[in-house]
């Protein structure tokens, strides 16, 4: 059980770094495209294309910090918070499985909302951060709740 969940974390590490990678790549291309777009504005005088095109890129600034800076400590302090029973035997083992492995694809999970929260800022659109910060409630709440669920039922049988 523990070489499976090492495995599996293992993709999800790999995954969770791909996509960080893509959504670092993303951000400093949008962040360079609205830096572009305020030197145009400037130079034709438009103060609110301006404005939009600094906007824009605090934006994609702010959201890409909670991606790197927020994600990981939040999945980490989750993670360490999840209660572990003091028993023994497979049930134990399920349960510390789950508990990683919800808790890798939580991380996944709102690392794709950060990165579709950019990508919306990046083409002018408004910045989905609430979506983002609901999406990554879910996750949340769905780690805890299932990795809670197989010591309730152990404790039941």
């Amino acid at each position: 059980m523990a070489n499976a969940a090492e495995i599996l974390l293992d993709i999800l590490r790999e995954a969770w770094v791909a996509l960080a990678a893509a959504m670092l790549a993303f951000a400093v291309l949008s962040m360079l495209a609205q830096v572009l777009k305020t030197a145009s504005g400037s130079v034709l005088g438009a103060s609110l294309i301006v404005w939009e095109a600094v906007a824009a890129l605090f934006g994609v600034l702010v959201l890409a910090l909670f991606g790197f800076l927020g994600v990981p400590a939040i999945v980490a302090a989750a993670q360490s918070s999840i209660p572990s029973s003091a028993g023994s035997g497979p049930v134990t083992q399920l349960s510390q499985f789950c508990a990683a492995l919800i808790g890798g694809i939580a991380a996944l999970r709102m690392l794709r909302a950060v990165f579709t929260a950019i990508a919306y800022t990046a083409a002018g659109g408004s910045g989905r951060l609430a979506d983002t910060l609901v999406e990554s409630g879910e996750a949340l709440f769905g780690m805890v709740l299932a990795s809670m669920a197989i010591p309730i039922a152990a404790a039941f049988l």
